[in-house]
């Protein structure tokens, strides 16, 4: 008995000492609190801080015991909901742009945070730290769409500077909330920047070098970010392309003079997956990963997301490039306290009772209204390209129809890239939507994909064969 009164009170007396530390003293300023967790921190442990931003073996961000820090998940995608698991899907970004609704995108990207905040709180209760559990989203996308044969142009808002931007400003506001202390989900506005494809297709998008005038880069694909950093995005991510010779993430012009000195930027700058790899192994930038970490460091890029096959970090090699001289440890110590800034503004470290976004349940994940919300968005997104007076239809009851194409009856499809994965009792497809116009419909896929690899030209005459209404289903795909 007396030993297990003991151990009770090693553990009170250790827990009560870990809450003495000044980081956790909400009475104090925000700069002081970092100011006091990073000084506590060794050079090792902020390496790893700063390199381990991915998923998988790559990620979370490791706990810090002796201080009571616990592990933090980087790796997480909302941008058109939340990616990974059962949420609320919302149409993709292109779709959005189309309806010029900013107040459509700060009601899609405050439903999307309050259901990414529940995923996160049930993650963290059983201990998960996985990946597209966090609170820090890796979105909006926001480069400007130049070539339609770019495959992710879907994931933009369009060709418009000023339309990214001004979309940009409602998605981060109304993911992040304007609560005086607290953020619901912190914002990251991607991929900066001169990234828009169709890169060096057939080769690699990762070794792309972006040719631009100073004039195009200032006035075309600058200015949504700026807009982005203006409505007080936490993050920013670097894009795997050279600009000019220079890779995004090894870029000081871009990360520090404009982003930074210019625009006063004071968050995180991420990178893309594996980018800083591709500064050695596909830029050709440097020769090893001492000489990288040094450049991406030095550069402003305070966080690594890695591949997911191997541990090949770049910024393990921190430490190193400090034993020889390459980076100072005052630089480095610097780089991170935006990370740890960022998560003590999400409530980490403060008594969860001070935080209202803390009681958010799983009850909200595809609640109705974020269902109908959903539904709005899907109508207003909707745009008709031509008609030559067939439409609106004259009768809306038909003996038969027919419904053709690989995106007819496909749920998977309609989602889009970086898709929520909502409970299929949430959606109705083409097929099942326009089957109530009809006493009969048919349906062909003809081809399996938008590849259209194989085609089945009989299945879809003998669709369409005899019907009153032809429905065809087509699109880019995933």
């Amino acid at each position: 008995m007396g030993t297990i009164v003991l151990t009770l009170c090693l553990l009170f007396l250790v827990n009560s000492s870990l809450q003495d530390f000044p980081f956790r003293n909400t009475s104090l300023s925000w700069d002081e609190r970092v100011d006091d967790l990073v000084g506590r921190l060794t050079l090792d442990e902020i390496q790893l801080q700063m390199a381990k931003g991915g998923a998988g073996i790559n990620g979370p961000a490791p706990a810090i015991d002796r201080l009571g820090i616990k592990p933090y998940q980087w790796d997480t995608e909302c941008l058109h909901g939340d990616v990974g698991h059962n949420a609320t899907a919302y149409p993709q970004s292109i779709g959005l742009a189309a309806t010029f609704s900013t107040d459509l995108i700060f009601r899609m990207a405050e439903a999307t945070a309050v259901e990414v905040r529940a995923t996160n709180h049930a993650n963290v209760q059983n201990g998960s730290y996985k990946g597209h559990t966090g609170l820090s989203c890796f979105a909006p996308v926001i480069n400007i769409m130049r070539d339609p044969r770019w495959g992710r142009n879907q994931e933009t808002y369009g060709e418009d500077p000023v339309l990214n931007g001004m979309l940009s400003q409602a998605y981060i506001k109304g993911l992040q909330g304007d609560h005086p202390r607290y953020v619901r989900a912190s914002g990251g506005c991607k991929h900066f920047n001169v990234h828009g494809g169709p890169d060096n297709v057939p080769v690699s998008r990762s070794s792309f070098d972006a040719q631009v005038s100073i004039r195009d880069w200032r006035t075309t694909f600058l200015p949504a970010f700026r807009y982005c950093v203006e409505a007080g995005t936490y993050s920013l991510m670097c894009s795997y392309n050279r600009i000019n010779g220079v890779p995004a993430c090894a870029n000081e012009f871009l990360l520090t003079e404009v982003l930074r000195k210019e625009w006063g930027f004071k968050g995180y700058v991420v990178s893309d997956e594996e980018a800083l790899e591709n500064v050695i192994y596909r830029h050709k930038y440097v020769n090893n990963t001492v000489d990288a970490a040094t450049a991406c460091v030095k550069a402003g890029c305070n966080l690594e997301l890695s591949g997911r096959q191997e541990k090949n970090e770049v910024y393990m090699s921190i430490s190193d490039a400090v034993s020889q001289g390459k980076l100072t440890e005052d630089l480095v110590r610097e780089r991170v306290k935006p990370l740890f800034y960022t998560r003590m503004r999400l409530g980490e470290f403060d008594p969860p009772e001070m935080n209202p976004y803390a009681s958010i349940t799983t009850d909200v994940i595809e609640e109705k209204a974020h269902r109908d919300l959903a539904v709005e968005a899907s109508m207003k997104s909707m745009v008709l390209l031509k008609n030559d007076g067939f439409l609106p239809l004259q009768q809306t009851s038909f003996n038969k129809i027919a419904v053709v194409g690989p995106f007819g009856d496909s749920a998977y499809i309609m989602n889009g890239d970086y898709q929520a994965s909502p409970d299929r009792q949430f959606i109705t497809t083409p097929r099942q939507g326009l089957s109530s116009l009809a006493s009969s419909t048919i349906f062909a896929q003809g081809c399996d994909d938008a590849k259209c690899k194989s085609y089945d030209s009989n299945s879809v005459k003998s669709a369409v064969d005899g019907v009153d209404v032809v429905f065809i289903c087509l699109g880019l795909g995933k």
